[in-house]
C-alpha cells in the first residue's frame, strides 16, 4: 500500500473530526490517566481511530474529517455489538420486538 501524497493532512483531519465529536458528545476534553493499573486513553484513543478512519475514507480533507467524526463511533458500535445503520434488523422491527416483550 502506498501512502497518498497528502497523508499527514488526512490523518490530521480525521483526528480533528474525532476530537470534535468527543468534545461535542461529552462537552469536555478527557485527558489520558492511570486508574487501577490500567491506562485510559481519553480523547487520544478516539483521535487515533479517527485519524485512521480519516485516511481510509477518501483522499479529501473534508471527508477525512467526517470519517474521523463518524468512524470511531461506528467502530465502537461494532465492538459493543450494538445495531449499526444498514444492519439486517431495522429500527422499526427492534421497537416492535421490544414492545412485545414487555
Amino acid at each position: 500500500m502506498i501512502l497518498a501524497e497528502n497523508w499527514p493532512i488526512l490523518f490530521a483531519c480525521g483526528a480533528l473530526g474525532a476530537f470534535v465529536k468527543d468534545v461535542l458528545k461529552d462537552n469536555k476534553v478527557s485527558l489520558p490517566y492511570f486508574k487501577g493499573g490500567y491506562l485510559y486513553l481519553g480523547c487520544i484513543g478516539g483521535m487515533v481511530v479517527g485519524a485512521l478512519a480519516g485516511y481510509l475514507v477518501d483522499n479529501d480533507p473534508v471527508t477525512a474529517f467526517l470519517g474521523g467524526y463518524a468512524g470511531s463511533e461506528i467502530i465502537k458500535s461494532l465492538i459493543n455489538g450494538k445495531q449499526v445503520i444498514g444492519s439486517s434488523t431495522t429500527t422499526t422491527e427492534t421497537i416492535i420486538e421490544t414492545k412485545t416483550k414487555k
